[in-house]
């Protein structure tokens, strides 16, 4: 076993609480999803928590971009432009 010692961000903390909330019966596709969703569980368990507001820049940035998609999207015809 391991005793991981774990700095989240306050927006993060909140996201995977949401994520909980939201998702009531979040379950497992294969072993390795329910490893994830157990260490997310517990990032998030109360009893874990051992310090609260322990400064520090926050860690999160958002970007929106809007991406306009063809109407045709078939890839028989030839004419659709695959941009990066």
């Amino acid at each position: 076993m391991k005793r991981i010692e774990l700095l989240v961000g306050d927006y993060e903390y909140s996201q995977i609480q949401e994520i909980f909330e939201n998702e009531k019966d979040f379950k497992p596709v294969n072993e390795k999803d329910q490893v994830i969703i157990k260490a997310l569980k517990e990032i998030i368990n109360e009893s874990n928590l051992k310090e609260e507001n322990v400064g520090g820049e926050e860690t999160f940035t958002t970007t929106v971009k809007k991406i306009n998609e063809p109407e045709n999207k078939s890839l028989d015809e030839g004419k659709v432009e695959f941009k990066v």
